[in-house]
């Protein structure tokens, strides 16, 4: 069996990046609560704590997983034994379940409170679970993409007044198609891996997931373009889009100049998309809470 090689750049590298994709996780929900202020709708403070330790509880059983029914991907795990990750997956899902009940049935969030915590499962926990494992059927990214964009987003706003808006979708769209590139790149094989990752990226050629990245990735610079040209009534600090746009391109760039060929370009483009996706979420972030 080929030894394990870390790849994350040490203990410091794999907490960075799990960080990295927690707050990836989490910043769509909160943008969703904050969009409901801008609404009109009261924000409950103690439904977003609830909210937020849900979806972190969800976040976890989601990492737990690939470490309880180990799949082969760059995306980072917990890095604990397969019978201790699965403990503490299904107690991270318990915790989940119980933190839903209280939300729709203490505090009134209405009754997909509970079906979008079950998505929120079926698209973390199941990521790498039987008998869905999604990142074997070449669905991961997709249903990554949703449980890191517009699934939480629509949940967190939801939560707050029972209904949805048309802001949610560009919002959350954007960051959909952002989050599907990250895990599309994470599973890139490394030149020369004896056991590749399993995913999108692996299933098909090397040219086909740089054109399904750039497909991707053009989907999400429309979205932040049509946050530029047609912005909501203020938009404040709109200048930070096109931030976010330059990065876009230099990750196009790199793919252009087939960086999933060289580790260490495809090392470089894993940690580019995952900037991009927190960059997205925290914009929108500060965005919408200078409209409250």
């Amino acid at each position: 069996m080929a030894a394990k090689v870390d790849r994350t750049g040490g203990g410091a590298g794999r907490l960075l990046t799990l960080a990295a994709f927690w707050l990836a996780g989490l910043l769509p929900f909160w943008i969703g609560a904050l969009l409901a202020g801008v609404a009109g709708f009261p924000v409950s403070r103690p439904v977003v704590i609830l909210g937020t330790l849900a979806v972190s509880a969800l976040i976890l059983a989601g990492a737990a997983a690939k470490d309880a029914f180990p799949t082969p991907t760059h995306c980072p795990g917990l890095d604990l034994p397969p019978e201790t990750a699965g403990k503490l997956a299904y107690g991270a899902l318990a915790l989940a379940g119980f933190l839903g009940l209280l939300l729709q049935l203490v505090w009134h969030t209405g009754d997909l409170t509970l079906p979008l915590g079950g998505l929120g499962a079926l698209g973390g926990y199941f990521s790498f679970a039987p008998p869905l494992n999604w990142r074997r059927r070449g669905w991961g990214e997709a249903v990554g993409g949703l449980c890191f964009g517009l699934l939480p987003l629509a949940a967190g706003f939801y939560l707050q007044c029972g209904h949805l808006v048309t802001e949610v979708v560009v919002y959350g769209l954007t960051l959909t198609f952002g989050a599907f590139n990250v895990f599309l790149v994470h599973g890139f094989p490394y030149p020369g891996e004896a056991a590749g990752p399993q995913g999108l990226a692996a299933r098909v050629r090397p040219a086909a997931g740089a054109l399904i990245f750039t497909l991707a990735n053009i989907l999400t610079i429309g979205g932040l373009v049509f946050l530029l040209l047609f912005p909501a009534n203020p938009l404040p600090f709109r200048w930070t889009l096109w931030l976010l746009l330059g990065l876009a391109v230099v990750n196009q760039e790199l793919v252009k100049r087939r960086a999933y060929l060289h580790e260490t370009r495809l090392r470089l483009l894993n940690r580019l998309t995952l900037t991009l996706q927190v960059g997205l979420g925290l914009v929108f972030l500060v965005m919408t809470g200078q409209r409250l």
